[in-house]
């Protein structure tokens, strides 16, 4: 019966560098000549004393480690703790055929990848595959953890120095996070304090004859999807006006919604318009005065 034809091996899987600890040339050449029949290019070194171990993995860089588990003056178990003090991400397959299932799964349980019966070779090609595909796996999910640690950081230094005020709350309003700027913009000294103490940011917008203001949830910004004016209250009790951009995210499908905004102070600004209003009305009267003499 004709074995299935394996896939072609793309260039970079068909290089594969082998640390074979065995003190068999047979077995070696057996091993290295059944990787070659499965599409690899395999470069490849023996060792059977720990010292030569010590020297190869000092010395180059190794995809894989096959180790037999019983050798005249070596054994996987001695094999796997030279392997573990390098602290290598690669797979490390013990061969046998005198292994039994008790010590088998103990050196699982100490760090070996597998295990592969002397007369069962047939695993091996597979049992490799399997555990080079697991370690790339692995290399790339802790760089992409490392990715999402740098963009937080970035994110945070962003959040914590920018000039205008940022929070992060519930979709009822509850504080989850905030800048500084945002915590002095309403009195407080730091983010701490003023979170401790404004649970809930209230917004209040005024109606339509622009005379009577209403509390408003900051969701229905969310949902305007525009900038909108609305003014708080400060510790002090003063009044603190502001523009503010509010936007919704939901991360899961399964988790709530939250918000996201900023709050630019622009109560300065709303003085002066205010003042300048004065003085123009101001300006009016005196020339409608003058113009009556």
């Amino acid at each position: 019966m004709d074995t299935p034809e394996q896939p072609a091996l793309s260039p970079l899987e068909s290089d594969l560098r082998v640390l074979i600890v065995e003190d068999s040339k047979i077995e070696a050449k057996f091993t290295v000549n059944l990787l070659k029949k499965s599409g690899y290019s395999v470069v490849s070194d023996r060792v059977e004393t720990e010292e030569q171990m010590v020297a190869a993995l000092d010395e180059h860089k190794w995809d894989v480690i096959i180790s037999d588990y019983q050798m005249p003056d070596f054994d996987g178990m001695r094999a796997l703790k030279v392997f573990q003090r390098y602290d290598l991400d690669i797979p490390f397959i013990l061969v046998s055929g005198k292994i039994g299932e008790e010590t088998a799964v103990d050196l699982m349980k100490m760090g070996a990848h597998d295990y592969i019966m002397k007369g069962n070779t047939a695993r091996l090609v597979p049992a490799i595959k399997s555990q080079l595909q697991d370690a790339a796996n692995r290399r790339e999910n802790l760089r992409l953890e490392k990715r999402v640690k740098e963009s937080e950081a970035q994110y945070r230094g962003f959040f914590e120095n920018a000039h205008i005020g940022i929070f992060r709350c519930s979709d009822h309003g509850a504080l989850l996070d905030a800048n500084k700027r945002l915590a002095e913009s309403f009195g407080y000294e730091n983010t701490q304090e003023f979170m401790k103490t404004v649970e809930v940011l209230r917004p209040e917008i005024l109606e339509g004859d622009g005379r009577n203001a209403r509390s408003a949830h900051l969701l229905e910004f969310a949902e305007l999807d525009k900038q909108v004016e609305a003014t708080f209250h400060r510790k002090d009790g003063s009044i603190l006006e502001a523009k503010i951009n509010v936007w919704s995210i939901q991360e899961d499908p399964d988790k709530p919604v939250y918000l996201e905004g900023v709050v630019e102070d622009i109560t300065e600004q709303k003085q002066l318009e205010r003042k300048l209003r004065e003085m123009e009305e101001l300006h009016e009267s005196l020339i409608d005065l003058t113009s009556n003499l």
